[in-house]
């Protein structure tokens, strides 16, 4: 059941008084993190936003610190539904939006000061791009910084990269609401790489790009859905790919009420079986090495020198042999 203040927008999400930016925020058990990220989008230095929060069924401490929120910032507006998922809490929340122009920032992550001023700013040179994200910082559970993140940045590169690869960190997009609904919006049922299945879609009717700035601070956890679901979120990544290649082909897509078919999705692909077994080990180990590398009782400067300057040089092989050293070292000792 969908609960919320009323408003005075019509069945479009349009009124006289809109602002120039909906930044879209569902969250769902995140009170650990909650508070600074609404901090970070209440000290933006542009203020023409609103921020609307889907309450996606939490059963900690989210809903009351999301109502003190309510109180004391009047840009946010609150809604909340028992369990929907994340795709269909996404949609409800640009359902509700007021704005032109759609923002996402995960409950985790945080939005650097310049963020909405520097976005808005690209969006209204270029009036031909729908779809806009950046850089990012990566930071740990502490919120010490441990990295960045950079992705292609033109319109063509993106478009390769979009093959094998997401191309954008979901927590810094911001959108055109009138892309975001011909592309169709979020696949309902798909709660995993739905973002990467947005921009598949986007791509068909917009221009994409990447701004260099870092624009975000991404937040690697354990808690996260990547380092929680790595299998499902493979096989999910691989039935999204094989949907671009089935509308590239009129053929039907490999999803069944947006739930992964995964042979269907395989012939699309070119992959077989054991194949797909083969590069679904490979792709679970790099997450499950990264997030432990992640968790060692390093120093995050040195961590993140180490793990910069290997692939700059070229040496990702020894890096990754150094890093299988170092975890056998650390399971030993403990």
């Amino acid at each position: 059941m969908l609960q919320g203040a009323p408003t005075d927008m019509d069945e479009g999400g349009d009124c006289a008084a809109a602002p120039a930016v909906s930044v879209l925020i569902a969250v769902r058990n995140c009170e650990l993190y909650l508070d600074q990220a609404i901090e970070s989008l209440a000290a933006q230095a542009f203020g023409d936003f609103e921020i609307v929060v889907v309450d996606n069924g939490s059963r900690d401490g989210t809903g009351a610190m999301l109502a003190r929120w309510a109180r004391r910032e009047p840009r946010l507006r609150l809604f909340s539904l028992d369990r929907p998922g994340l795709s269909e809490s996404l949609n409800l929340a640009a359902a509700m939006a007021r704005a032109p122009l759609l923002a996402r920032l995960d409950a985790d992550d945080i939005a650097l000061p310049n963020r909405l001023a520097v976005q808005v700013a690209a969006m209204a040179e270029r009036p031909s791009l729908g779809l806009l994200g950046s850089a990012v910082e990566l930071i740990d559970d502490q919120g010490q910084r441990i990295g960045a993140l950079n992705r292609p940045l033109g319109d063509r590169q993106l478009r390769r990269f979009l093959r094998t690869g997401c191309g954008f960190v979901h927590s810094s997009v911001m959108m055109r609401r009138e892309a975001f609904r011909a592309a169709g919006g979020y696949r309902r049922g798909l709660n995993v790489a739905e973002d990467y299945d947005l921009w598949l879609r986007m791509a068909e009717v917009t221009e994409l790009a990447n701004l260099p700035d870092r624009l975000v601070r991404y937040r690697i956890h354990k808690a996260s859905a990547t380092a929680r679901r790595p299998i499902r979120q493979a096989i999910a990544i691989a039935c999204v790919a094989a949907a671009g290649e089935a509308r590239r082909r009129g053929a039907p897509e490999p999803f069944a009420r947006g739930i992964p078919q995964l042979r269907r999705a395989l012939p699309l692909l070119g992959l077989t079986p054991a194949s797909f077994r083969r590069r679904l080990r490979l792709t679970i180990f790099r997450l499950v090495l990264s997030h432990r590398y992640q968790a060692l009782p390093l120093p995050a400067g040195l961590k993140a020198g180490l793990r910069s300057a290997a692939i700059r040089l070229g040496l990702r092989p020894l890096y990754v042999a150094w890093l299988r050293s170092l975890l056998a070292v650390a399971r030993i000792r403990a």
